[in-house]
């Protein structure tokens, strides 16, 4: 007897399971993006105990005959593919004819679907046909999945809580209605409602009906394009954030995907505006040739590829921060109407751009022949509260910007840290250390940006000795430290000479900060980029060399922190994205002190 033999049907659709059904919410995408792919505009899932007892996705879509609705349970049916040249043209969400078959090979399914007078009926049940009859005529069709896993009880063991089952589900079906507004979605668990959409094709009120209103009206519009993509959706004010990625959706031609690249870029696009640990909530749809993308590399369809990434990449964060940098970002202090308790809560914009008058621009760039980045590294050990002298403060400057705040005047400091100021408009309370180290960070990196040619050479030399790994690494990546202003070449086994090195090294740290550079290429791999690193080293100067909290300085150094700061591209954030000012305004003073308003 042959050794080697062909899987029967059954055993195979079992295996094909093991990689499209591997819980709840793998069912759940399965059956709604057929019913999308259909053309239903009304689609309802409707779960029992989370969907592990049972799932019914309901639509109002194009049904199936008699003939083709026992043949979408066999593996590789599709009404989507039909030459090779489709494959590259892609525009349904399924097109496989996976889905159904590996469902019923691991279920108990029953399909009610119709496209006439006399609608079709089909029981299938551990990838066996047991039924197939006459039904009632609806429009659209009906699945309904019992008996997960009942013949494969290692998968039903591996399932997750009711609770995680039923959160997977939700963020997938949040997801679609984002993507899909015109459709109207209602989801289920144990008859009691959690999403219901009214398929209007605003995908603000979608939104609204997932994260409430007080996020839709801080969401700010996004419309751009290039020759190869167009971007549309929203993306939140800095402020608002939450603790994980989860909440960034990414839809390309309206398709759910999960891009690890994509979620950095955007990320990376808010890293002056908001901390670190904190994740934006944003919708963003990326229109393109279906030509362009290659969404046939895993079964689930969610990971994908772009031709011409680097450009998509440039698009995504020039539409982002401009977008952003067009709202005067001073989160104004709301509070609740009733009880005595005062509530920061509900951070809205309040200025308006047309009530402040610009004052001159001004350009002032370095002088070339001054000093620049001399030791720069130095104020991270020696912190230096003192302003710039008259010699420095030609030495740096902005590109032509426009004041980005209103006047204000500093009337005290309080607790040691917070400029207290006023105008018209209200009360402002300016954080002296986040605002000193956001026009310390600018300054920095705009040296950083732009070093002179300057370099010297050590008296004794200096040799980096790496393992052989490593090395080789460092070795292809050479032309980095080349654009950082230093001349390396290799020396003996494994080993670099440092032959001369930029003037902002500080002395008797050389091979310190050659290592830590080569951490950096070393652990961000193909990711390094020259921006982010003197980003980051911009970030820690600047932090260490500005004025501290708990330090009280002097009314003058208090406006040249507010002028300083007014001159910045971005006054509002610190480097890592706390804000530096908070505004109370008039009106919301005289409800606190409940007076006439």
């Amino acid at each position: 007897m042959n050794k080697i033999r062909v899987m029967n049907e059954l055993l195979s659709n079992k295996i094909a399971a093991g990689e499209v059904v591997e819980k709840v919410v793998s069912i759940v995408k399965e059956l709604v993006e057929n019913s999308v792919d259909a053309k239903a505009t009304n689609i309802k899932i409707d779960l029992k105990g989370a969907g592990i007892r049972e799932i019914i996705v309901t639509d109002n879509g194009i049904g199936m005959n008699r003939e083709d609705a026992p043949l979408a349970f066999q593996r590789h049916a599709t009404s989507k593919l039909y030459t090779d040249d489709d494959l590259w043209n892609i525009s349904s969400l399924g097109f496989r004819g996976e889905a159904l078959p590996s469902i019923a090979a691991v279920s108990d399914v029953i399909l009610k679907t119709c496209d006439g007078e006399v609608g079709t009926m089909v029981h299938i049940k551990g990838g066996k046909i047991e039924k197939v009859t006459n039904s009632e005529a609806r429009i659209g069709t009906q699945i309904t999945v019992t008996s997960m896993f009942y013949n494969t009880p290692a998968r039903l063991k591996h399932l997750r809580s009711p609770y995680a089952e039923l959160a997977n589900v939700v963020e997938y079906v949040n997801k679609m209605a984002l993507s899909y507004p015109s459709i109207k979605f209602r989801l289920t668990n144990d008859d009691k409602e959690i999403l219901n959409t009214d398929g209007s094709g605003n995908q603000l009120k979608v939104i609204k009906s997932i994260y409430g209103l007080d996020v839709a009206k801080r969401m700010l519009e996004i419309k751009n394009a290039n020759d190869d993509y167009e971007l549309a959706g929203y993306i939140s004010l800095p402020e608002v954030t939450r603790a994980n990625r989860n909440h960034m959706t990414i839809l390309v031609n309206n398709r759910v995907i999960k891009n690890q690249y994509l979620n950095k870029i955007i990320n990376d696009a808010y890293s002056s505006f908001k901390e670190d640990t904190r994740y934006p909530i944003v919708v963003i749809n990326i229109n393109a040739d279906p030509s362009l993308i290659d969404v046939n590399i895993h079964p689930s369809k969610q990971d994908i590829k772009f031709s011409n990434f680097e450009d998509l990449k440039v698009l995504i964060e020039d539409t982002i921060t401009s977008t952003i940098k067009k709202k005067i970002l001073i989160p104004k202090i709301e509070t609740k109407e009733e009880g005595p308790e005062i509530t920061y809560k509900n951070l809205t914009l309040n200025l308006d751009r047309n009530n402040i008058a610009p004052k001159e621009e001004e350009k002032i760039y370095p002088d070339e022949n001054k000093e620049r980045l001399n030791n720069l590294v130095n104020f991270i050990e020696e912190p230096n509260n003192e302003y710039d002298t008259e010699e420095e403060k030609e030495d740096y400057a902005e590109e032509i910007v426009h004041d980005k705040l209103p006047e204000l005047y500093p009337i005290g400091l309080a607790l040691g840290t917070y400029i207290v100021c006023e105008n018209e408009k209200g009360i402002y309370l300016i954080d002296q250390h986040a605002a000193e180290e956001r026009v310390n960070y600018e300054r920095n990196y705009y040296l950083l940006s732009h070093p002179n040619n300057d370099t010297i050479s050590p008296l004794v030399p200096i040799v980096i000795t790496l393992p052989n790994n490593e090395y080789i690494k460092i070795k292809e990546n050479l032309n980095i430290m080349e654009e950082l202003n230093f001349e390396i070449e290799e020396f003996g086994i494994n080993s670099f000479r440092i032959i001369s090195h930029p003037t902002w090294v500080p002395k008797g740290r050389e091979e310190e900060v050659v290592r830590r550079i080569f951490e950096e290429i070393l652990s961000k791999g193909k990711d390094f980029t020259l921006g982010k690193f003197r980003d980051n080293l911009a970030k820690l100067v600047s932090c260490k060399m500005s004025v501290k909290a708990n330090t009280r300085i002097t009314k003058e150094a208090q406006e040249e922190i507010i002028n300083k700061l007014r001159k910045c591209n971005n006054p509002y954030n610190c480097p890592h994205g706390r804000p530096t000012i908070i505004h109370f305004t008039i009106y919301e003073i005289e409800k606190m002190f409940k007076r006439s308003v």
